[in-house]
């Protein structure tokens, strides 16, 4: 049931009919109920799987709980400062096991399904050992997130962030939710029990209304922008041997916008359906390629997977006993202070890459980011110099018309590991890119040879416009409040323009995959 499908559309629309119509005492089940079809939907192979995370993460959660009750309890009855560090040691560690059996369980089905295959090809690739030719492991829907979001909700216990959920039917909806259990954002449990008040949530029509036109602003990026702009990239990519210079850096920009159509719509639809049911989903893209540097960018786009290596590597690994050491022992202030900056910018890109997928092209992806930001850290006081000799004014326009010029470019050369079918295939398109120009592929009618012909390529880049025009005023202020403020003829006459554009200019018909979002493989 992809998120852009009349199916899925009228599944939400009965679930919110449902979740209303009945005594709100019963919208929790009505919640759980949908969450269990949606994922049975997806492929009912994929439950054992779903459950084990689940159960392992919730009942790890109890047991630490359990462990700092206790804990509480035995530091009482202490009055010696020895015996109370005693009593903390030995509960850290009792607490540390759990969340490492809980940890293998969760991780490990994540690795197994996820990674086996890639493994088992670089083995026979390097040892020559021969696998059958039709192995192929389960990858369950959306298992990339969800374990996310089971390993912060443990994380979370064992740092006495918050107690431990009692009700195992409360995180149940949560990691099962059906809004973000395939493609995101990645939520925080704490975040989302608050939103769950126990005498339930009123029917809002303003707030449904708000909901529906998020979805529909979503299916417009999704259909009309990203499915179109699809066809053209996925033409040129499956032939970049053939292509030299502009075609390929062309169709390396638009699959820029493209994925950041299709993953920003994917966010808008399930963000508008979780609106209409009270819940607000955390926000996961805040107009990226308005950014001006790299860091920068990593803060706007895809916020949630961000702030999930934030808080759960990055600040963990930047006060490890590894860095506290080097910080401790190193005879040179300016080295110790690059490794703790750098090493977790490292250790995050590398993650990020293999989360992303099983495949070579992502780790060098990751590390490319790696390689970019660590760069910037180095040399930033260089930087800072330079612009000072040169007289550059941050406020200047031009400066920062130069800075998010800059960014998007560098964005764009790592869409190529992103994009490309492979490693090696990455490297052509970028060694084709920058060793010829072939002029003639965009300045004549064979730019309109690649599945868009001239009116579907002009209609393609007047949405683009459009989806710039909003980014902007969205940068200004909430276009849907500022909506709701009109009269109703007006209101109505935005809503039909949207619902008619998604009609009659989403890509639908031969060759169109209804079921793929970008963000859905990973």
């Amino acid at each position: 049931m992809s998120y852009q499908s009349f199916t899925f559309l009228l599944f939400s629309a009965v679930v919110v009919f449902l979740y209303y119509v009945l005594p709100r005492k019963f919208q929790k089940y009505v919640l759980l109920t949908a969450n269990v079809f949606f994922y049975v939907c997806g492929g009912i192979k994929y439950i054992p799987f779903l459950a084990a995370t689940l159960i392992s993460s919730f009942f790890t959660g109890k047991s630490i709980s359990r462990i700092y009750e206790k804990e509480k309890l035995l530091l009482s009855e202490c009055s010696v400062p020895s015996d109370k560090k005693q009593v903390r040691a030995e509960c850290k560690l009792k607490a540390k096991k759990k969340l490492t059996v809980s940890f293998v369980v969760i991780i490990g089905l994540l690795a197994v399904c996820k990674y086996t295959g890639f493994m088992l090809e670089n083995i026979t690739g390097l040892f020559r050992i021969q696998f059958p030719e039709n192995f192929s492991m389960i990858v369950p829907l959306g298992i990339s997130f969800y374990t996310f979001m089971a390993i912060s909700y443990v994380l979370d216990i064992y740092w006495k962030r918050y107690p431990a959920e009692n009700s195992f039917f409360s995180y149940a909806l949560f990691l099962t939710y059906f809004p973000h259990i395939v493609q995101g954002p990645i939520g925080r449990y704490n975040r989302f029990k608050g939103q769950l008040v126990p005498e339930g949530i009123a029917f809002d029509a303003v707030r449904v209304s708000q909901g529906a036109q998020l979805l529909l602003w979503g299916l417009f990026k999704k259909l009309v922008i990203a499915d179109r702009l699809n066809i053209f990239v996925s033409d040129i990519y499956a032939h970049h041997g053939e292509y030299k210079g502009v075609i390929l850096a062309l169709a390396t920009v638009l699959y820029s916008v493209q994925i950041y159509a299709d993953f920003s719509g994917c966010i808008d639809i399930v963000s508008g359906v979780s609106e209409a049911l009270g819940i607000k989903l955390d926000r996961n893209f805040n107009h990226p390629y308005f950014s001006k540097t790299i860091p920068e960018f990593w803060r706007r786009w895809h916020i949630s997977l961000g702030e999930w290596f934030k808080d759960y590597i990055y600040y963990p690994v930047s006060v490890s006993k590894m860095v506290k050491k080097v910080k401790k022992n190193s005879t040179n202030q300016r080295f110790a202070e690059l490794f703790s900056a750098c090493l977790p910018i490292f250790v995050v890109w590398m993650i990020t890459g293999i989360w992303h997928g099983a495949s070579w092209n992502y780790v060098v992806w990751g590390l490319y980011y790696a390689a970019i930001m660590i760069v910037s850290v180095i040399f930033e006081p260089t930087g800072v110099k330079l612009k000072t000799r040169l007289g550059i004014n941050d406020e200047l326009y031009s400066w920062k018309l130069f800075q998010m010029t800059r960014t998007f470019v560098i964005c764009c050369i790592g869409r190529v590991f992103f994009r490309a079918d492979g490693l090696k295939a990455a490297l052509i398109i970028l060694k084709n890119m920058f060793t010829g120009i072939q002029m003639e592929n965009i300045a004549s009618d064979d730019l309109f040879t690649h599945g868009l012909d001239y009116k579907n390529f002009v209609f393609a880049l007047v949405s683009i416009a459009v989806l710039w025009l909003v980014d902007i005023l969205q940068e200004r202020m909430s276009i849907r409040q500022e909506l709701q403020r009109q009269g109703i003829v007006f209101r109505w006459l935005v809503l039909f323009a949207g619902i008619f554009a998604v009609i009659v200019f989403g890509i639908y018909g031969p060759g169109y995959d209804a079921s793929s979002f970008i963000y859905e493989q990973f």
